[in-house]
């Protein structure tokens, strides 16, 4: 029977594993039920605070409505009195003004005059109403009296005419500028208007008690959805939807309305055949602190689970998660071929002491291994390296000299001691007194731009030689002498015999790889081909070769040997009727004195 393997589960790392462990059976549980208590105990808050809102206010309304009974009560004396009508009826018989005058505004001076619920007192007979008798309450100064006369004559009594006409016995609470005036007319007997009253109400004092609701910002008050006053009155104007229509229920009882989310009281009063209107704006701030109150004692509580689960977060990261992190990126250290790493000595349990010392002891051992391998490995291949260096033929350095030698017989110019120097070059190139396996790019070039001068002393117009080369890649380092006896192999193959040929260098970089590719003109034929395929094979051996074909060899035996199996030289025909040599090597920066070979140190 055969068993199906399940694929394996993603694993949790264990530092989440315990977050959510945390989370799931303490944080969780503890902030919902300081979400229910909050919830419970903020219902309640608002309740008793929507309570003492309502009470507040029908106790402050209940003062403003007494204050008003007052003061319609007390425009009632004029008629009750006779004094005032009495006054007229000898005035209209003997014609004396004086009389009438100190007469009337005695009467109105001792009724009115230190009544706080006004501030002015005016009256008007119907048939003079340009003759205007006036008094004020006791505190205001002569000029403040005389301004008010002049205001109440020019602008409030002709709108108080206009009203009294269709008032009859009834009495008129309106606005006018800015006071509230209490109007009625005074009636003979056989109920024909023969005066009108008009009383400037004191708001201070009639509908001072307002600011006594609880959390009171700013009042107002209208009579019949006429705006008669309101302190800071601006904040009624600029809030739609704030006015009489939240007067539409004829509730005696005080109610608590938010509307765009703004708090207001408001009451509604109908005496008689009117109805008073009285409207508090709340400080938002002040009716929702006590919910924000116990809002914040939450918050404070929720904060003060928070240290435990800190505390039990960070005693299992130090004890448990920080040690085995540590041994985590040890092995993945050793998994990239980092052998000998050692994890310093973080642990403080006796558990975790344990296996980092026990990690330390094995990772030691085994880069001593690898060093004694890896020492012996690299004789070998240095000895191999030296031997095939050796076999480089010195045919190139004869072909030079008769060169050299023929420049300077036929032309004597200077251009001997430039072929000189190339030749210095080269043979410093050959002959390596300092025995350096690598060179930076930008020398390695040079001893292909000294072979080219050589070689284009040679061949002439015949030769045209392409450079493409990346200068942020000339400090790299490589292998010595792998260029040039590609450049040689190309000249001896794609351009002698031919009467023009081209040669195009090309070195740029692939991620961690460093590219050379050789153009030449000229295909190779199917025997090149196969010969190509022997020289760089694997198990290829020195045999009766050419120097050329021999220097292929070499590189591709030397770059192997250096970098790997992965590395080395590709020569091949393209369709463009071009043959293409491509060496690739490991990139390697000019600061390292070492090649690389699969995550180990190759030493010189």
């Amino acid at each position: 029977m055969t068993k199906i393997n399940k694929p394996a589960r993603a694993k949790v790392p264990l530092k989440w594993s315990m977050v959510r462990l945390l989370v799931l059976c303490w944080l969780l549980p503890l902030a919902l039920i300081s979400y229910v208590v909050f919830y419970v105990a903020v219902g309640k808050i608002n309740s008793q605070t929507e309570h003492a809102i309502v009470t507040s206010t029908d106790n402050a309304v209940r003062i403003c409505e007494m204050r008003m009974d007052a003061a319609v009560e007390a425009s009632r004396n004029a008629s009750y009195f006779t004094t005032i009508r009495e006054s007229y009826d000898r005035y209209r018989e003997d014609g004396n003004a004086m009389t009438l005058q100190k007469e009337v505004s005695l009467f109105l001076e001792r009724m009115y005059a230190y009544d706080d619920n006004f501030q002015y007192t005016s009256l008007v007979f119907t048939d003079d109403p340009d003759v205007q008798f006036f008094t004020a309450y006791r505190g205001s100064t002569s000029n403040a009296v005389y301004q008010a006369g002049q205001r109440f004559a020019d602008r409030v009594m002709p709108k108080v005419l206009e009203l009294s006409a269709g008032l009859d016995t009834d009495v008129a609470v309106t606005a006018i500028e800015d006071g509230v005036y209490l109007i009625r007319n005074l009636m003979t007997p056989s109920y024909h208007p023969y005066a009108v009253l008009t009383m400037e109400l004191n708001t201070d004092v009639v509908f001072g008690s307002l600011d006594g609701a609880w959390g009171y910002e700013a009042g107002a008050v209208y009579v019949d959805n006429i705006f008669l006053t309101g302190d800071n009155s601006d904040i009624f104007k600029d809030r739609p939807g704030i006015g009489p229509e939240l007067f539409a229920d004829n509730n005696r009882s005080s109610r608590l309305v938010k509307k765009n989310g703004e708090y207001y009281a408001c009451v509604v009063r109908k005496p008689d055949k009117h109805y008073i209107g009285y409207l508090i704006a709340l400080d938002r701030q002040a009716v929702i602190d006590e919910a924000y109150a116990l809002k914040y004692v939450s918050l404070i509580l929720f904060l003060f689970m928070l240290p435990l689960i800190i505390i039990v977060f960070n005693f299992f990261s130090r004890k448990v998660t920080r040690p085995m992190g540590s041994l985590i990126n040890a092995a993945h250290m050793l998994e990239e071929g980092h052998f000998g790493y050692q994890i310093e000595r973080n642990a403080n349990s006796q558990e975790f002491e344990y296996l980092e010392e026990a990690f330390n002891h094995m990772s030691a051992r085994l880069q001593d291994q690898i060093d004694r391998i890896y020492t012996e490995e690299l004789a070998l291949k240095d000895a191999r390296i030296m031997a095939l260096q050796a076999q480089i033929n010195p045919h190139f350095l004869n072909n030079a000299l008769e060169v050299i030698n023929w420049e300077a017989r036929i032309h004597e110019n200077f251009e001997v001691s430039r072929m000189i120097e190339n030749l210095s070059i080269m043979l410093e190139a050959t002959m390596d007194r300092r025995h350096r396996r690598f060179v930076t790019l930008a020398e390695e070039m040079s001893y292909v731009e000294a072979y080219l001068f050589i070689i284009a002393q040679r061949l002439g117009e015949r030769l045209k030689v392409e450079k493409d080369v990346d200068e942020r890649l000339l400090a790299m380092k490589v292998p010595r002498l792998i260029i040039q006896p590609i450049i040689e192999n190309a000249v001896e193959h794609g351009i002698n015999g031919q009467t023009q040929g081209r040669i195009a260098v090309h070195i740029f970089r692939e991620e961690n790889r460093l590219v050379i590719e050789v153009r030449n003109t000229g295909r190779m034929s199917r025997q090149d081909e196969e010969k190509i395929r022997i020289l760089l094979a694997d198990n290829a051996e020195a045999g009766e070769t050419g120097s050329t074909s021999l220097g292929i060899r070499n590189v591709n035996r030397r770059i192997k040997i250096i970098y790997g199996e992965a590395y080395g030289l590709t020569i091949r025909n393209e369709e463009s009727g071009e043959t293409v040599s491509r060496i690739v090597v490991q990139v390697q920066e000019a600061g390292s004195e070492n090649g690389v070979r699969g995550g180990q140190k190759s030493q010189q």
